[in-house]
């Protein structure tokens, strides 16, 4: 009888030790949970957020996995980007972001920034650069500095760098999943590892949603 007793408490210690190894991903290693999750904007969806920044190389390459992964997102999921606003130069990139976003423009635009930057050695944060630069898309100047200028542009950089200090993001590109668990390719392992995470994450969630 307390032989049986003792292999029952030794089975029952080892069972969470036995669930945790049969996880793929671990948090604390693959990833990050936050204490105290962060308001997101998809209600009834799990959200998916990339905190990014145009001037940012890796940002600029995860965008080649992003992007296909992204369209393959279940219905149950939504996704936005999240500019981080840790500068001066960075603010203004994020409302840059932002007023294009305002303006429906296509990704390839989006694109084009980053290269502009990276590849071009354009700056980009002066408004007036910025209009000069929505002119070559086909954005009329008025139509640029009024998107750039308006409430629901500023709100929005409000609302993006109370979401990015309250994850305590301090880099980028960094994935945000219900507002819960934050995704880098340093947790992750490689940026191809990003998404396999954010997926297991995404199924994690999904659970939760039934």
């Amino acid at each position: 009888m307390i032989k049986a007793i003792r292999t029952f408490l030794t089975l029952a210690a080892l069972l969470p030790m036995l669930a945790l190894a049969a996880e793929p991903f671990q948090e604390g290693k693959h990833y990050i949970k936050l204490d105290a999750p962060v308001q997101t904007q998809s209600k009834g969806k799990i959200e998916v957020a990339e905190a990014f920044w145009y001037g940012c190389p890796h940002c600029m390459t995860l965008e080649t996995y992003l992007i296909p992964w992204k369209n393959k997102l279940p219905e149950y999921t939504s996704f936005r980007k999240v500019p981080a606003l840790f500068s001066k130069v960075w603010k203004s990139h994020g409302q840059l972001y932002f007023a294009l976003d305002a303006l429906n423009v296509p990704q390839s635009v989006h694109d084009d920034v980053f290269v502009s930057v990276q590849k071009q050695g354009r700056r980009l944060t002066s408004q007036e650069d910025m209009a000069k630069f929505a002119s070559e898309h086909g954005i009329s100047p008025d139509a640029f500095n009024k998107a750039f200028k308006s409430f629901g542009v500023k709100n929005k950089m409000r609302q993006a760098d109370k979401m990015i200090r309250g994850a305590r993001i301090t880099g980028v590109p960094a994935l945000i999943i219900s507002g819960k668990y934050i995704v880098s390719a340093s947790e992750a392992g490689s940026v191809e590892n990003m998404f396999k995470v954010a997926d297991y994450l995404i199924e994690k969630e999904r659970k939760l949603l039934k």
